[in-house]
């Protein structure tokens, strides 16, 4: 009998990290049968039937205002969901918040760290999230995943949570979805040099200090930005703000939130990705970009280390000077940009999403198999 899973998709975004996680998770899911069957319980309306690749999902009305709409969530992930989690063997809670009480073991992965360090967003939203988290995380039978060993590393001590609870669990990579990528097309005429970033317009993406950068390279090359402003409206009017400030607001395209196949041919068409985040626990661009074959510049952070290895070139992200001598790197055609890329496309063949669900359904059957044997997992149902 097949393991039953619940997946918590009740604090979804309209773009992000967080949905394209889930759409990989459930697409790959639906495509393998693990000998785990998958529902998701998602707010109406935020997740279509082909978003969601044909799992059966539960559907929950929340508001749709990020005040209360938070709030509401949270009531729902506390008293619903546990009630939810009992007709299943087990949960998964993929964006960090477990409930406090459970009914079901519960596998929960920490992949916020704006909730753990709050240098960027010290709110009553992000300060609720902390506690929730820390009182998810103490039953005793919740298992802890995050993406990489350094995420584990800067979140266990925020939360009290020893090294040897976490289960590194990487992310992956859609290779056929590079196979039909177009290159980015401008409405008239040749594409002008451009530096890419796919990125929704918050405080810790760090952004203007690429701005900064363009002031010292070839005044031919623009920046790129490919995310939504909904999360931070008074931080992507500051950036547009600053663009103007800076002089280089007709060098600075902003993008919005694109379909991911156009996020695809932008990055087929970019001189390089540069990502100059500050705070990440993984970092999908950087996989993205080695599968596009596209030169990546990054922020030198332990966890795109752990990532990309030798496949990036790496500065310090406070410093324009060091950001633009990244960008005159990739100017100038250095032997290493080239070398580096070919890392990448070794690199990025170990992380594909087969093997990161592989790895997560060996910790979700793990932790519906230690709750209980296997046969009265398989005849408890109801309340």
């Amino acid at each position: 009998m097949s393991v039953r899973v619940l997946v918590n998709g009740l604090s979804l975004a309209s773009t992000g990290g967080s949905r394209s996680y889930l759409r990989n998770l459930l697409r790959e899911a639906a495509r393998v049968d693990r000998g785990l069957s998958f529902h998701v319980a998602i707010a109406r309306g935020r997740l279509s039937a082909e978003e969601a690749a044909g799992l059966p999902r539960i559907e929950v009305d929340l508001p749709e205002s990020r005040g209360v709409g938070t709030l509401a969530r949270v009531a729902v992930e506390q008293l619903w969901l546990p009630r939810a989690a009992r007709e299943f063997d087990v949960l998964y809670c993929p964006a960090d918040v477990a409930p406090a009480v459970g009914h079901a073991p519960t596998v929960v992965a920490l992949r916020n760290l704006n909730i753990y360090d709050r240098r960027f967003y010290d709110t009553p939203r992000t300060r609720l999230l902390f506690r929730l988290v820390r009182r998810g995380v103490r039953r005793p039978d919740v298992r802890v995943v995050t993406p990489t060993r350094a995420a584990a590393d800067a979140i266990g001590p925020l939360v009290g949570i020893a090294p040897e609870r976490f289960t590194i669990v990487p992310h992956g990579i859609d290779a056929a979805a590079f196979e039909t990528a177009p290159i980015a097309a401008a409405a008239e005429g040749p594409l002008p040099p451009y530096l890419f970033v796919p990125a929704n317009l918050e405080r810790h993406k760090n952004l203007e200090v690429v701005f900064e950068a363009l002031l010292r390279v070839d005044p031919r090359v623009e920046f790129w930005i490919a995310g939504g402003r909904d999360l931070d409206p008074g931080w992507a009017r500051h950036l547009e703000s600053e663009a103007r400030r800076l002089g280089v607001a007709s060098r600075v395209r902003f993008l919005g939130a694109v379909p991911y196949a156009q996020v695809l041919a932008y990055y087929r068409g970019a001189l390089a990705l540069v990502f100059p985040s500050l705070l990440e626990t993984f970092g999908h661009p950087l996989l993205e970009a080695m599968l596009a074959r596209t030169p990546i510049l990054a922020s030198d952070l332990p966890s795109f280390r752990e990532i990309a290895g030798g496949a990036a070139r790496y500065f310090r992200p406070t410093d324009p000077d060091d950001v633009a001598r990244a960008i005159e790197d990739v100017l100038v055609g250095r032997p290493d940009v080239a070398r580096r890329v070919e890392v990448g496309a070794r690199r990025v063949a170990e992380l594909t999403w087969e093997r990161s669900v592989d790895a997560l359904c060996t910790v979700l059957r793990e932790t519906a198999g230690e709750a209980q044997p296997p046969a009265l997992r398989a005849t408890r149902r109801g309340p």
